[in-house]
């Protein structure tokens, strides 16, 4: 089975209670049906609280988050109790594999890091030679990839070089990815997209206030070429398999550029805030299915129009 990751993938760790943004905090923690037998099994005092705080029924289950959305056994100094007591291979599927992402294709696996984790993006945006992507073998039986997973690999790559042409500015690197895939003509200027953007789920209201505030200022030459570069690769990696296997793939890849170019603008000329601005981008618009849908809705329609 081939496995694929990008080269930074190995480096992540998690960074508990240094982390400021804890995925422990504000996010509903899903449970899945192995680890629910193992909590509500478990003896003793930790098996009585891991009972009082879990909420399960016919769609499934998820933890009672405790006064301000915490995770119940979240404790005060920013650690976990559940991993304090019986190690990180106690944890549910859901803690032990944030940030991380896969895509299941027919012959093996691709993994990645979501920009939603501080330390995830601040790992993704802080490489300075271009991301590779390691494709290893672990030797187990594969089946051969579908046609469209053989398409989205050759296009995938071909996208990747484009974003990584450090010969040319990477204003002129976004135009040639766009219109590689025939959306040249769309209109992604964040001045432009910035009321649908008020209109989508919002998780936190400081995301509203941040749009509502932003100068909308959309200048990539503000920001240093690699970072930006990190970004294109990082969202056409996460989002170009969903595009193939939906045969949508322009409007994902139209994603991925419009959501570097809203980052950058939210972020102004403010380079320091370019890595928290990415992490909020992408819990409130990544993290949510409906809030894609919703984009990709309205760049196909915007494309029509054209």
């Amino acid at each position: 089975m081939i496995i694929v990751y990008p080269d930074y993938y190995p480096s992540f760790y998690c960074i508990a209670d240094k982390c400021r943004n804890s995925c422990c905090i504000g996010w509903e923690i899903d449970i899945d049906p192995r680890s629910l037998r193992r909590f509500l099994s478990l003896s003793g005092e930790l098996g009585d609280c891991l009972r009082e705080n879990i909420m399960a029924d016919d769609d499934g289950a998820h933890f009672i988050l405790a006064e301000g959305e915490r995770c119940p056994f979240l404790e005060q100094n920013g650690l976990c109790r559940l991993i304090r007591e019986k190690g990180e291979a106690f944890l549910c599927r859901i803690c032990s594999d944030h940030p991380r992402y896969y895509h299941f294709r027919s012959d093996g696996i691709e993994k990645g890091l979501g920009l939603c984790c501080e330390a995830a993006c601040d790992l993704i945006l802080n490489q300075r030679e271009p991301v590779r992507f390691v494709i290893r073998d672990d030797g187990r039986r594969k089946t051969p990839p579908r046609k469209w997973e053989q398409q989205y690999v050759v296009l995938l790559n071909e996208l990747v070089m484009i974003a990584q042409d450090r010969t040319k500015q990477i204003q002129d690197r976004l135009k040639c990815i766009l219109s590689m895939v025939g959306m040249e003509n769309a209109d992604l200027t964040p001045s432009h997209w910035l009321e649908e953007f008020k209109n989508l789920e919002h998780m936190d209201m400081e995301w509203e206030y941040l749009l509502d505030s932003a100068a909308f200022e959309d200048n990539p030459l503000a920001f240093p070429p690699v970072m930006v570069e990190q970004l294109i690769v990082y969202f056409m990696y996460r989002h170009l398999f969903a595009g193939c296997q939906s045969r949508l793939a322009p409007y994902y890849i139209g994603f991925a550029v419009l959501s570097v170019r809203m980052i950058l603008a939210i972020a102004g000329n403010r380079q320091e805030m370019l890595c928290d601005i990415a992490r909020r981008y992408s819990a409130e618009i990544e993290y949510s299915d409906v809030n894609i849908q919703q984009i990709i809705s309205c760049l196909q329609k915007e494309v029509i129009c054209k």
